[in-house]
């Protein structure tokens, strides 16, 4: 969903909550004394809230308490009009202006949560999660509109000879280094994964045949010269997959680069396989 498009569709939930806080207030009127209906306010509060933003909420939380005391001014539900009324407006306002930030906070909280879910907590990029929920999404819109898909797998040889040799603490190091690389040397534009292991993938979406063989050599030749700069003695195994036309599914793509990285592996490691479908 585009930006302006985004903006249409808060705008109409704005205005449609709006005529919820008329209809609320109209109804309180109408009920008089008789009927409290006050906790109706908090439902289009409580949308706004969720779906726009805690700015709107709060102006929602205001026109909510200004149309209370509008009725309740009109109907004279307090013998001491006036002092009275006004202070019971603020009060309202006061709870439906907590109700505001207790839920923008909980989805808040809710969002990084699930943000951290697809985040590799090592690091600090995209785990499998990640990369499959964000880049199905990729797939199918380079589907949609007829633009090319690019995914690479990187497989890290000898990574085991690391851990055995040095010790864990220092295979976690070479995979940072691994991920912060392959991050440096990609547009923001682009998916980059640890797919688990010392395996990592990247996605490259709407870009031509020959930028993506220069992305992919230029993270290959950064990642040796940056592990050759610890004396680090691992190399480097890619399959690279290029789709002029995007395929059904992610898994596909994956499984694919997938094939070609192994078969750089089995004829030597240390390069790069491309194929163009």
């Amino acid at each position: 969903m585009n930006i302006r498009k985004m903006t249409e569709n808060k705008m109409f939930l704005g205005i449609i909550n709006f005529i919820l806080v008329a209809i609320v207030g109209l109804f309180d009127f109408i009920t008089g004394n008789e009927v409290n209906v006050t906790i109706l306010y908090l439902i289009p509060i409580c949308i706004v809230t969720w779906y726009i933003g805690e700015i709107p909420g709060i102006v929602a939380a205001d026109i909510s308490a200004g149309a209370y005391l509008a009725s309740d001014l009109i109907n004279k539900k307090s013998q001491n009009y006036g002092i009275v009324d006004i202070w019971n407006a603020i009060m309202f306002l006061a709870f439906f202006t907590i109700v505001v930030i207790i839920l923008s906070r909980l989805k808040k909280t809710l969002i990084r949560e699930k943000n951290l879910a697809r985040i590799d907590f090592l690091t600090d990029i995209y785990n499998l999660k990640g990369f499959y929920d964000y880049g199905a999404r990729e797939v199918d819109k380079c589907r949609r509109y007829l633009r090319p898909i690019s995914v690479a797998y990187i497989d890290c040889d000898n990574f085991k000879q690391i851990n055995d040799t040095y010790g864990h603490q220092t295979g976690d190091e070479l995979l940072k280094v691994i991920a912060a690389t392959i991050v440096d040397n990609v547009r923001m534009t682009d998916l980059a994964a640890r797919l688990g292991g010392d395996e990592f993938a990247i996605m490259l979406s709407e870009t031509g045949q020959e930028a993506v063989k220069t992305v992919i050599e230029r993270v290959r030749k950064n990642l040796q010269a940056n592990v050759q700069n610890k004396n680090w003695p691992v190399t480097f195994s890619i399959g690279v997959v290029i789709f002029n036309n995007a395929p059904e599914t992610l898994d596909e793509a994956v499984k694919k680069a997938d094939e070609l990285m192994y078969k750089v592996k089995k004829n030597g490691k240390n390069k790069v396989i491309f194929e163009v479908i």
